[in-house]
């Protein structure tokens, strides 16, 4: 079996979540005799292919800048008879998406649903659904996912600055504003509604386009059954740790009682990864408490790199928090066995999220938000603590109890079960495979 597994961003010139889940599931899949080409767009305007890490790439062009109607999805992307001729050619069996962008979207799933390929769409972020992107309601509390699409555009107003009573009235604009969106500055605010449907249209022609969708979380699952998912057609499979065992077993030496408690942060710098809550919160700490607050949070782009200087410089004034860079850690795993605790305050529901997978596999608890898929990986009390994800002094709170009760720690640490791997999730992935050879096979 030949299967195409194709993503937005790709190694060497990007890397993230995605990336790393499409490079550890192929090369997964090729151990157990399924042979995968990866596909994902670059700033280009010619095609490329190269080995990377054992598994053959093709980099289709994508222009630097797209177009409205490329984004909007009303045309396709420039070139994209590249990505189309050459995905005919690989005589592929299978055709497995992970992105839902503009470079790798709709027009890229429906090209492979017309040559006759069996068709599958990971869902790994919010974005599919929500416009706001959280999934939290005008960005208080988690939300069942349904698009409609008056609640869906005041609460993404209120998320672009607009007061309450100004996004509900402007919500409620009929969908024959649509076109407005094309107009710059305040299209997008009038075209509010439309956008939101839009986004359901969206959502369904995946739903028709695609034989399976695999959610990666049960939220993200029970939020595409709620916009019409059929219960036969979305399946759940979770995430999973790369299967180096190596990566997780560095053991740190044991700490006596009156030893620094070393809590950790692995993320990127970004709002909704809560980094400010919890510096803010652990500054609340008595100074008396022996406690340390590492953070590891990749570079940032552009956009984000404002938010890191304000973040620093709101530490500077208490010593026990350290900034590392990317050499200093040597990488998440090392990182994770210089902490005692992983700290993971999201903003936003998580889809994994793939650090809590991580630290179980390197026998460190969790205190995370009560929030998406945190909630689900984490059990209360169990193997590690669940805290309202903006209440500051729950934060303080709960971090005190840890530091202050080293028995409470070692239970949480003997509460680590099992950890799912990314082996696991090709063996779902190959299992799904081959049911729709055996469902088209039956259909025939």
């Amino acid at each position: 079996m030949r299967v195409v597994e194709s993503v937005g961003f790709y190694f060497p010139d990007s890397v993230g979540g995605s990336e790393v889940y499409v490079s550890s599931l192929a090369k997964n899949l090729q151990s157990i005799g399924i042979e995968c080409v990866i596909a994902a767009p670059h700033l280009s305007s010619q095609a490329s292919c190269y080995v990377h890490e054992g598994l053959k790439v093709f980099r289709y062009p994508y222009p630097e800048r797209s177009r409205r109607d490329e984004v909007q999805g009303r045309g396709p992307p420039r070139d994209f008879a590249v990505f189309e001729a050459w995905l005919r050619d690989q005589r592929a069996e299978v055709y497995h998406q992970h992105s839902w962008t503009t470079g790798c979207g709709a027009w890229h799933l429906d090209a492979a649903k017309r040559l006759g390929l069996r068709t599958v769409v990971t869902v790994h972020v919010p974005g599919n659904i929500c416009m706001r992107g959280t999934m939290l309601f005008e960005g208080r509390v988690a939300c069942d996912g349904k698009i409609l699409p008056r609640r869906c555009a005041s609460c993404w107003l209120q998320a672009k600055g607009l007061s309450s009573a100004v996004a509900k009235s402007l919500a409620v604009l009929p969908e024959g504003f649509g076109p407005l969106a094309r107009l710059p500055k305040f299209g997008p605010a009038l075209a509010a509604k439309a956008l939101a449907a839009n986004r359901r249209r969206s959502l369904h022609g995946m739903f028709a386009a695609t034989d399976r969708v695999v959610a990666v979380c049960e939220w993200l699952r029970d939020a595409l059954l709620a916009n019409g998912g059929s219960p036969t057609k979305v399946v759940l499979s979770r995430q999973g740790v790369r299967d180096d065992k190596a990566l997780y077993t560095a053991k740190p030496a044991k700490k006596s009682s009156s030893d620094i408690l070393r809590f950790g942060f692995v993320g990127r710098w970004d709002p909704v990864k809560g980094i400010h809550l919890l510096i803010n919160s652990f500054k609340r700490l008595p100074r008396s408490l022996s406690v340390e607050l590492k953070i590891l949070a990749a570079s940032p782009h552009a956009d984000g790199k404002e938010y890191r200087d304000s973040v620093q410089c709101s530490a500077l004034d208490d010593s026990r928090i350290h900034f590392l860079s990317e050499d200093q850690s040597r990488g998440s795993a090392q990182f994770l066995a210089s902490i005692d605790v992983l700290m993971v305050p999201s903003q936003w529901l998580e889809t994994g999220p793939l650090v809590v997978l991580e630290a179980f596999a390197a026998g460190k608890p969790i205190i995370g938000s009560d929030l998406g898929g945190i909630k689900e990986l984490v059990i209360h009390e169990r193997n590690g603590l669940l805290v309202p994800h903006a209440d500051g002094n729950a934060w303080t709170a709960a971090m005190m109890r840890v530091a202050s009760d080293r028995g409470l720690l070692e239970r949480l640490r003997q509460g680590i079960g099992p950890v799912r791997t990314m082996a696991d999730v090709a063996h779902d992935m190959a299992q799904l495979y081959r049911e729709l050879f055996e469902v088209k096979s039956y259909a025939a």
